[in-house]
């Protein structure tokens, strides 16, 4: 009886071996799939090889279509500084035009250089005069040490502008009727006031000779009190003895001075 228990454990002991070598075979056919998703991944590496060889002969060509020899540089330079100097002088020509053109007269074109010579012969020689007139004065004032304030400028256009603004005008009116800036009428100004310092402080005008122009001139004078009327003779009287003082003054320093013309009217 006591080996029957014996073989029977033993039974019992070879029976369950088997048992656990089914279970490790499960475990082994769990584990399999794992060897074959590895196996999926394998093409996946191929193609990438095939695409990075395909693509590599296609950038080689690329490359080699953008290479510029040194010598077609050398051509083309002078090609392409031609291009942009033509652009640039269109557009010079197109922004300065009106330094070449004055006017276009239905596609006819009247040049600047001919309104330059048409009015050279109508007021050339005027134009010339005055500007020698000008320099002159310019550089005997300097010679002189002269000056003309901003100050006494302005103060004799605030002048000008009340008495325009009494007879219902504008300094801007007036000036753009003579064709002037505000910017001419401070240069006339400001050489009026250096002829006036250089010439015009020897210039008198005696009681006796404002009397004698008032008797003279009886019938046309304005009618006011005595006072301002000999006030506003005076002042008329000035400005003439003046005027005659610079003309002969400005004769005087034009013929000491060197002038050349190169041009006759």
């Amino acid at each position: 009886m006591a080996t029957k228990k014996i073989i029977k454990k033993s039974v019992k002991t070879t029976t369950a071996k088997p048992a656990a070598k089914a279970t490790q075979t499960t475990v082994v056919k769990k584990t399999a799939p794992k060897k074959a998703v590895t196996k999926k991944t394998a093409p996946k590496t191929t193609t990438l090889k095939k695409t990075v060889a395909v693509a590599k002969p296609v950038l080689e060509k690329e490359e080699k279509q953008v290479v510029v020899t040194p010598q077609q540089l050398i051509l083309r330079k002078p090609y392409v500084i031609l291009v942009i100097a033509i652009i640039l002088l269109g557009a010079a020509l197109y922004y300065f035009r009106g330094l070449v053109v004055a006017a276009v007269v239905n596609g006819q074109p009247i040049s600047r250089l001919e309104v330059l010579r048409q009015a050279e012969k109508q007021s050339g020689k005027q134009t010339l005069d005055t500007l020698v007139r000008d320099a002159l004065i310019e550089q005997v004032a300097k010679q002189g040490n002269i000056t003309v304030s901003d100050k006494e400028v302005n103060d004799e256009i605030a002048i000008l502008q009340n008495n325009l603004k009494k007879q219902g005008q504008s300094i801007d009116q007036v000036l753009a009727a003579q064709g002037m800036t505000l910017n001419d009428l401070r240069k006339l100004i400001r050489l009026d006031k250096l002829v006036q310092k250089m010439v015009g402080k020897d210039v008198k005008v005696t009681d006796q000779e404002v009397a004698t122009y008032i008797d003279q001139n009886k019938s046309s004078l304005p009618s006011t009190d005595e006072a301002t009327l000999k006030k506003q003779v005076k002042a008329q009287l000035t400005q003439q003895k003046t005027n005659a003082a610079v003309q002969k003054w400005l004769a005087d320093i034009q013929r000491q001075a060197k002038i050349v013309y190169f041009v006759q009217y």
